[in-house]
């Protein structure tokens, strides 16, 4: 008889802590660590190692907990006479995107901007002027990377803008088609795509270090961005010639901004503020799967149960959280931000340097600070791209 207590006393405690461990993974999948005072010299050291041995030029790395900036670190040269510091400004590609998105979606909140209007009654581009696919571009096929246009005109053989899909029938990842949503919402609103911005973002929120045109006078205070060979081709250029000029605007790529203040962005969004809550379910759910990925490489990372676009956002689904950010990629540039819709933990990782060693670095670093994240099954298979 006293046995039989010990045993169902023992299997009590058991169970209890079989439930306690698996209450404990769940709360842990989708949140980042924190640094704590003492292992801040030691996570600092294995950092700066990985920017040394992938030869990046410039990095910088922002963690957020709970929904708050916690440490920023900067890593390499700002330019050849100046350190990476707080006030430098790093390119991040594609992430202008969510510049864009967010602006987009809180205009539609307040009913200045209707995501199902057809582009078309306020703008249209020239080289598809007699298309009859006009009137199917809305807002939300732009957002959605469903517009049915190839990611730059440039890529066509006569360089001119075109369909390749009917809109609203295929995901196909597409600058153009932000682009051309900055343009319709220009004519509708009668005011410039920056203008917008500065109002719905920028100015609300204090950030006072972003920019989305070129502008030469930004030029010292830009993460130089350099080549194999150390070589330097100039600010908004590319080793095959190609410049952007002063006052160039894109509303797809290219944007500078500090660290700190795309953080304060990413915060901002993480709270939903400016949006109604039915939108803010919208933006942050796939509304269009991209791609699906092999998870078997990586079983130690968390594996999306979905994966694609909401309104501009890329979205990572899995089995009890969202993972919602976005990357960046060009010659010179590899940046990831996101964070996770449960815990309001957030990683922003900007590399300056040629763009497979900022990959192979990206990796290092998803590994050292969120090694579950379900980003690390995107890099390593770019990785792996790479050394075939």
């Amino acid at each position: 008889m006293q046995l039989n207590s010990i045993f169902q006393t023992a299997l009590v405690a058991v169970k209890a802590l079989l439930i306690y461990a698996l209450s404990s993974s769940l709360v842990l999948a989708g949140d980042i660590e924190s640094i704590s005072a003492e292992k801040i010299r030691p996570f600092k050291n294995r950092l700066a190692s990985i920017v040394s041995d992938n030869q990046l030029n410039t990095a910088a790395v922002a963690i957020i907990k709970n929904g708050t900036l916690q440490q920023e670190f900067h890593f390499g040269a700002q330019n050849t006479n100046t350190k990476a510091s707080p006030d430098t400004l790093y390119n991040i590609a594609s992430i202008t995107k969510t510049i864009t998105a967010e602006t987009t979606i809180r205009l539609v909140s307040k009913g200045l901007l209707n995501l199902d209007e057809s582009m078309s009654e306020h703008w249209i581009d020239p080289d598809i002027k007699d298309d009859s696919n006009l009137s199917k571009l809305t807002p939300r096929t732009a957002l959605t990377h469903t517009t049915g246009f190839m990611n730059w005109r440039f890529y066509a053989d006569d360089n001119k803008l075109k369909f390749v899909a009917p809109p609203g029938t295929s995901f196909g990842y597409s600058g153009e088609g932000f682009n051309y949503l900055a343009r319709y919402a220009e004519k509708k609103l009668n005011a410039s795509f920056e203008t917008l911005v500065q109002q719905e973002i920028f100015t609300p929120l204090g950030i006072k270090n972003a920019f989305m045109s070129v502008n030469k006078a930004n030029f010292t205070r830009i993460a130089r961005p350099l080549g194999k060979e150390q070589k330097f081709h100039g600010y908004y250029c590319y080793p095959g010639g190609y410049c952007r000029h002063q006052g160039d605007f894109s509303a797809a790529g290219d944007m500078v901004i500090t660290l700190s203040d795309y953080a304060t962005f990413l915060v901002d969004v993480m709270k939903g503020n400016g949006l109604s809550a039915e939108l803010k379910t919208l933006a942050h759910s796939v509304q269009t799967v991209s791609y699906e990925i092999d998870c078997s490489q990586s079983p130690e990372a968390l594996c999306p149960t979905k994966l694609g676009y909401g309104l501009g956002w890329n979205v990572t689904e899995l089995k009890q959280d969202k993972l919602i950010g976005h990357s960046g990629s060009d010659w010179s540039t590899v940046a990831l931000s996101y964070y996770y819709e449960n815990s309001k933990d957030g990683l922003i990782i900007f590399l300056n340097a040629p763009n497979d060693f900022g990959i192979t670095a990206m990796v290092d670093i998803l590994k050292l600070i969120d090694p579950d994240s379900p980003k690390l099954h995107e890099y390593k298979a770019r990785k792996e791209r790479i050394k075939k």
